[in-house]
């Protein structure tokens, strides 16, 4: 649920996990925060300055309470960075980076390059580190050693363990539920009627929760790369068969694909090894997802020859890409694991329940649930791998916290632009499908052979031209 990536030898991460190159992170005990406060009149940006090397940008401090239910208690310090065209005639576009995890004032430069000037002039493009994130976010060591910015590596249990306890009671707050109230706050705090609203791969679940909470908040919104608003299957069932789809489809454009790439992956995963090790599943998943960012390779090029050459022994190809085709080594600052387990555990439904189910209750649950997995809806990968996921095996040992709440509004009231590419094997397709569904206003752009984060293709401008249409309309 994130972006990544630019070559075999660089991975550059498009707003979902960022890729960087490896880096020491500084342990922190907990996101940078404020004592009490008296009350104030209302939210409020504060100290001023130019952005650091992003010119035409003014940054400021957003200080919201760490629990909404108590405004007047200790605060959290966001940074957020703001166009310099305040008087923009149609107002503020925030955009919402994904992860979750990922910082949003840090990425300002890549990220106004989606747009075509004629929106930039039309609309103050605004962007804010979600609580958790950039360089005054969570960060756990250990946990960020074990999985980066992954959705999928297997988290090593005590690192897990560890971060959940590093964050002390002040893991019941970093839910998408709380970043809603935040982006309200933001909206006040801009003076603000309404916003529109851009959220990209776990952006878009943010951006349709606040658009669900506040919908005559919201003037317009895009959601690119969709998880859906109910949230996202913890063993990623429908996520692992989309791969048979889009792996068969790459091989049928590729006049040198001969053979069947989903067989060869199918056996790579229960018999491959390299080095005189079995290959992990989980890691075919995580390269493959990065694989499918749109400045990556959606179009898997190569990536069938490449499973044949190691099924018939050559893995060098494939020692490469498990390699380098991973988000292992980003520091907390570019993706934060530990925001990043937080914000999905309080989120979603998970075979146990809710984040506030008891540890002792919850194994015997995970038991049953995998037992209720068909092997044949996982193919070409397995239960073994299902059952690594990072947000089953990193939620089962997260301490119990409060879960998400919602509105229970069941539609999206805004005019709605629901991007998606065929190729995305970080959510599939059929997730922007059903939200077009629930979206009376919406318009589905579907583009063929398109990855993760379409509005960030370099070779495809479908993405860019449909948000130019939407927005200037």
């Amino acid at each position: 649920m994130r972006n990544r990536l630019g070559a075999l030898t660089a991975l550059t991460v498009v707003l979902v996990s960022c890729v960087s190159p490896t880096a020491t992170p500084t342990p922190s005990p907990a996101p940078s925060t404020t004592a009490p406060q008296p009350a104030v009149s209302g939210p409020k940006l504060e100290n001023p300055q130019p952005c650091a090397e992003t010119p035409g940008f003014t940054c400021t401090t957003l200080r919201v309470p760490i629990d909404h239910r108590r405004p007047n208690g200790r605060r959290l310090e966001l940074s957020v960075a703001a166009a310099d065209n305040a008087d923009a005639p149609r107002g503020v576009l925030l955009l919402l980076a994904g992860g979750p995890g990922q910082p949003g004032v840090s990425l300002v430069n890549r990220i106004r390059t989606y747009f075509d000037p004629a929106v930039l002039a039309q609309y103050r493009l605004v962007m804010f580190d979600q609580r958790g994130t950039g360089p005054k976010g969570i960060n756990c060591q250990e946990l960020q050693k074990s999985v980066g910015g992954s959705d999928w590596l297997t988290p090593a249990a005590e690192a897990v363990t560890a971060c959940s306890r590093q964050l002390g009671d002040d893991r019941h707050f970093y839910r998408s539920t709380d970043t809603v109230a935040d982006i309200e706050w933001l909206r006040r705090a801009l003076g603000q009627q309404r916003l529109t609203v851009d959220g990209v791969s776990y952006g878009t679940f943010t951006g349709a929760h606040y658009a669900l909470s506040h919908p005559s908040r919201v003037r317009a919104l895009i959601l690119d790369s969709v998880v859906p608003f109910t949230g996202i299957d913890p063993f990623s069932v429908d996520l692992l068969a989309s791969t048979r789809k889009v792996l068969a489809a790459a091989c049928a454009k590729d006049p040198a694909c001969t053979t069947d790439p989903v067989a060869d992956l199918a056996w790579l995963i229960r018999n491959g090894q390299i080095d005189g090790k079995p290959i992990n599943g989980i890691n075919f998943v995580e390269s493959l997802s990065v694989a499918s960012v749109s400045s990556v390779n959606p179009a898997f090029r190569g990536i069938p020859k490449m499973l044949n050459d190691a099924r018939n022994g050559d893995t060098a190809r494939l020692k490469t890409l498990l390699e380098r085709f991973t988000t292992l080594g980003t520091p907390a600052d570019q993706l934060s694991a530990g925001l990043h387990l937080a914000t999905l555990c309080a989120d979603m439904r998970l075979p146990w329940g809710s984040s506030e189910t008891p540890l002792a209750l919850r194994p015997a649950a995970l038991d049953r649930a995998v037992a209720r997995l068909d092997p044949a809806e996982l193919y070409p990968y397995d239960v073994r791998t299902a059952r690594a996921m990072l947000l089953i095996e990193g939620c089962l040992r997260w301490e119990p916290a409060r879960a998400s709440t919602y509105s229970k509004l069941p539609r999206l009231v805004p005019p709605t632009l629901i991007l998606h590419g065929t190729n995305d094997l970080f959510v599939p397709v059929e997730g922007a499908e059903w939200t077009k569904r629930q979206a009376p206003r919406g318009e589905l752009v579907v583009v063929p052979g398109g990855g993760h984060g379409i509005q960030g293709s370099p070779a495809d401008p479908a993405g860019k031209n449909a948000v130019r249409s939407f927005l200037l309309r």
